[in-house]
C-alpha cells in the first residue's frame, strides 16, 4: 500500500482563520485570453436561491425543430406552480466554434471551453461492456462504426467505455478519423460480473436441493449486481461532473444490454429492501450529478431487434411478477430491478429529457436521432419559488404557447437539501474524483506552474485559481463564509497514487478580501516536492457548501522529462 502524506500549510490556514487570504498576483493572460472571470455580480448562493436549468426541445408534427421562440412563448411549472423564468437562451447547432487559442506555456485549466472552443452541443457515446454481453456489444460496435463513418461537421462526439472502470477512447471531436481509430483499438469486454449476475435456475429434480442451490446462486448474483451498480453509478457521476459547466445541450448515449438500476425513481419506499435503496449512496451521488449537469440520457439497447420472449424472459408482460424456476416461484427477493429493462430505459430518458431506443436493428439511426435532437435547444433557468429542499422529486412541466408542437424536457429534479457530510464522506468524494479518468468541471480551476528541476530536489511551484463565480459563499454578519476541501495527489504512469497532500480551508472573508476574490478568483500558491516516478499531479477542489467539484491534471512527465 502506498503511503499518503498530509501537509497542513499552517501559515496559509492561519491567514484564512483571520479572514485574510494570502494572494499572489493572478497569472498574466496571454493576448486574447483571461485567466480569471471578469468583474461580476457577487457569487452568492443560498439554499433558497438555487438556479435550476432545463433544456427544452420543441418540434413540429414532422419532428423538425421549431425555431424563433422567445422567453414569452414558454410557461414553466414546478410542482404545478408557475415559475418566473429568470434566464433564457437559444442554442443552435451550426458551424463549429473557432478553436480556442493554445493555452500559455505551463498553464492548465479544467474548463472545456478553453481546450477547443465552446460547442453548442456535445454527445458522449458510452459503450457499456460491463452490463452487455460480448456478442451484443460486438454488434453495437459495428453500428457505431457506421454512424461515425457518416459523422457530420457540426457533430461534437466523444467515445467512452465502461468495463471494470470508466475509460476514455477519445474525447470530443468532430473528426471521424481519430474516433474510428480509437474504436478499432477497442476489442470488447467479456463481463464476468454480468454472467455471474444471471444464474441459471437449478434443476436437480429435487425441490429442496434446487431451492438451496438457487438461494446460494442468488446471493452470488446479488453481490455482482451490487458491484455493477456501483461501477455504473460512479461512471455516470464522473461523466456528469465532467460536462457540468458546458453550455447548451449535453447528451449521453448509453449503449448497453441492460440497465441495472433506477435513477430518478421516487416511488420506492425508503424502507424497501429492493431497488435503489440498496445502493442509496452511489445512486444518489449519480443522480445529484445528473441533476446539476442537466445531462440528457439516451439509452440504446445494444441487443438490437429481439423477440418478445427474449425481451422479458423473467417477468410477465405487464405484471412484473417474480422470477420462476421450472414452475417454482423463487422465494428470495432479487436485487435487480423489479420491472422490465425497457421500463427502466424509458424512465431514465423521461427523467433527464432524452429518448429510449430499443427493439430495433438501427442502432446507427438511433444515435443519429439522439444527436439531431440538439439542433435547436431552448435553455430555461429559474429559481424555484417553493423554498422546500426536502429531498423529494419535483416534477417540472414546460408548456409552449403554440398549438401543434411537441415539447420534450427533463421531467423534474430532486430537491436535495445541503446536508453536511462527515470527514470520511468528504474524503471519499475527493478520492473518487482523483481516480476518475475525467476532469471534474463543476468548480472552475486554472493552474499556473513553474518547474524547478534540481537533481534530488525537484519542485513544482504552482498558483491554483478557483473561479469566483463557482464558489458558494454566504453572508453571515460582516463575513462571507464558505469552505473548500483540497486533495493533491501525485500519480505513477500506471495511475497508482504515490503521495498526496490534503487540506480543509474554512473561509471567513472580510468585505475587502471578498471583493478581491470576486475580481481575481481565489488564488492558492503552493510548492510541491515531486516524488520519484511521478508522472501526473491531479489537484481536486470541492466546495463544502454546494458539493461542486473541480479537478485539473498537470503532466509531470512533460515538465520534468529527465524523470526521477
Amino acid at each position: 500500500m502506498v503511503a499518503v502524506h498530509f501537509t497542513r500549510l499552517t501559515a496559509w490556514l492561519c491567514a484564512c482563520l483571520l479572514g485574510v487570504l494570502a494572494f499572489a498576483q493572478a497569472p498574466a493572460p496571454s493576448p486574447g485570453q483571461t485567466t480569471a472571470p471578469a468583474k461580476q455580480e457577487p457569487a452568492v448562493l443560498r439554499v433558497t436561491t438555487r438556479l435550476v436549468q432545463v433544456n427544452v426541445i420543441v418540434q413540429d408534427k414532422k419532428g423538425k425543430p421549431v425555431t424563433g421562440l422567445t422567453k414569452e412563448d414558454f410557461a414553466l411549472l414546478d410542482l404545478g406552480q408557475p415559475q418566473q423564468i429568470s434566464s433564457f437562451s437559444v442554442e443552435a447547432i451550426g458551424a463549429l466554434p473557432a478553436p480556442a487559442q493554445p493555452l500559455p506555456a505551463n498553464f492548465y485549466s479544467n474548463r472545456l471551453e478553453r481546450k477547443g472552443g465552446t460547442p453548442t452541443a456535445v454527445t458522449v457515446i458510452l459503450l457499456d461492456g460491463l452490463n452487455t454481453k460480448f456478442e451484443d456489444m460486438a454488434y453495437a460496435r459495428q453500428q457505431i462504426i457506421k454512424f461515425l463513418s457518416q459523422l457530420q461537421p457540426q457533430d461534437r462526439v466523444a467515445l467512452y467505455t465502461l468495463t471494470t472502470h470508466l475509460a476514455v477512447l477519445h474525447d470530443f471531436t468532430s473528426d471521424a478519423t481519430p474516433l474510428l481509430r480509437a474504436l478499432e483499438r477497442y476489442k470488447g469486454h467479456h463481463s464476468a460480473a454480468l454472467a455471474a449476475s444471471e444464474p441459471e435456475p437449478a434443476d436437480t429434480g429435487v425441490d429442496q436441493i434446487d431451492a438451496f442451490l438457487d438461494d446460494a446462486n442468488q446471493r452470488v448474483s446479488d453481490f455482482y449486481v451490487k458491484n455493477r451498480v456501483r461501477l455504473t453509478a460512479r461512471a455516470l457521476e464522473a461523466i456528469a461532473n465532467h460536462l457540468a459547466q458546458l453550455p447548451g445541450r449535453k447528451n449521453l448515449i448509453w449503449v448497453s444490454g441492460s440497465f441495472p438500476f433506477y435513477i430518478g425513481f421516487d416511488d420506492v419506499p425508503a424502507s424497501s429492501t429492493q431497488g435503489p435503496t440498496v445502493f442509496n449512496e452511489e445512486v444518489e451521488h449519480a443522480a445529484r450529478a445528473l441533476n446539476n449537469a442537466n445531462l440528457a440520457i439516451y439509452p440504446v439497447d445494444a441487443r438490437g431487434l429481439i423477440s418478445p420472449a427474449a425481451a422479458n424472459p423473467a417477468f410477465g408482460a405487464a405484471s412484473g411478477g417474480p422470477l420462476r424456476s421450472r414452475g417454482r416461484a423463487a422465494s428470495i427477493p432479487r436485487l435487480s430491478p423489479p420491472r422490465a429493462n425497457f421500463d427502466t430505459m424509458n424512465i431514465l430518458a423521461e427523467r433527464t429529457g432524452g429518448r429510449a431506443f430499443y427493439n430495433t436493428n438501427d442502432i446507427q439511426g438511433s444515435i443519429r436521432h439522439a444527436i439531431d435532437d440538439s439542433r435547436v435547444t431552448y435553455v430555461l433557468g429559474y429559481y424555484p419559488a417553493h423554498g422546500k429542499w426536502d429531498g423529494k422529486f419535483h416534477e417540472i412541466k414546460v408548456q409552449v404557447k403554440h398549438p401543434g408542437v411537441r415539447v420534450r424536457a427533463r421531467r423534474g429534479y430532486f430537491a436535495w437539501p445541503d446536508t453536511p457530510l462527515n470527514a470520511k464522506q468528504r474524503e471519499a468524494l475527493l478520492r473518487e474524483a482523483v481516480s476518475s479518468p475525467l476532469e471534474a468541471t463543476s468548480l472552475g480551476l486554472n493552474v499556473r506552474v513553474k518547474p524547478v528541476d534540481v537533481p534530488g530536489a525537484r519542485t513544482l511551484k504552482t498558483e491554483l485559481q478557483v473561479y469566483s463565480r463557482d464558489l458558494t459563499l454566504e453572508l453571515q454578519g460582516d463575513r462571507w463564509v464558505g469552505g473548500l476541501d483540497l486533495l493533491c495527489v501525485q500519480q505513477a504512469p500506471d495511475g497508482r497514487d504515490l503521495t498526496g497532500e490534503s487540506q480543509t480551508i474554512n473561509l471567513r472573508l472580510t468585505r475587502p478580501t471578498y471583493e478581491r476574490i470576486m475580481q481575481d478568483g481565489l488564488i492558492w500558491p503552493h510548492d510541491f516536492r515531486i516524488a520519484d516516478g511521478a508522472a501526473q499531479l491531479r489537484i481536486v477542489v470541492r466546495d463544502i457548501s454546494s458539493g461542486a467539484i473541480g479537478s485539473v491534471d498537470i503532466p509531470l512527465s512533460k515538465l520534468f522529462p529527465s524523470g526521477g
